[in-house]
């Protein structure tokens, strides 16, 4: 019986500290305290396509793929183009005089907006692309698509239609 008593302690000692520790962690996720959007807040805009290259190693391998993160200065600038319309966000010129960052994925007929901290930006886009913990760490996600006509004009449009509805109808 002296063996079993000792044991058992361990056992729970463990498990407390297994849960302690499981508590403590995000699982690599950010803690954001969630945004209140307001007017003149300053945003900064990024938009990107990941582009997908055959990686070709030997004459015999050709379904292996690469991925590359793409800017897109011209689907920033139609999306800037609608904000600045909008004229309730203001817009940053540098990732560091903004309150957040409106991270834009574009693929072939769809669109993805994204509001995230400026931390998760830096963490999760610049220094290592993870598109999930750039999800996780989002105050909100605006998705458009897929069109028939996706043409980057339309898919723009939409988007910040959707996150001006969505930002303008949010009760205090």
């Amino acid at each position: 019986m002296s063996w079993s008593r000792p044991h058992e302690l361990e056992i729970t000692l463990l498990a407390i500290i297994i849960i302690t520790l499981a508590a403590g962690s995000g699982n690599g996720q950010t803690n954001s305290q969630p945004l209140t959007f307001r007017s003149g807040q300053s945003m900064y805009i990024v938009a990107f396509r990941r582009i997908q290259f055959p990686l070709i190693l030997e004459d015999t391998q050709v379904d292996r793929q690469r991925e590359y993160i793409n800017s897109d200065l011209d689907a920033e600038r139609k999306v800037r183009k609608r904000i600045e319309e909008w004229q309730y966000f203001k817009i940053a010129e540098k990732p560091s005089e903004a309150d957040f960052v409106f991270l834009v994925n574009l693929d072939q007929s769809s669109i993805e907006g994204l509001a995230i901290p400026l931390d998760a930006y830096r963490q999760h886009f610049k220094e290592k692309f993870d598109l999930d913990a750039l999800r996780d760490a989002a105050f909100g996600r605006y998705l458009i698509g897929p069109l028939k006509l996706p043409t980057l004009s339309r898919l723009s449009d939409r988007l910040v239609k959707q996150f001006r509805e969505k930002v303008t109808n949010k009760s205090p």
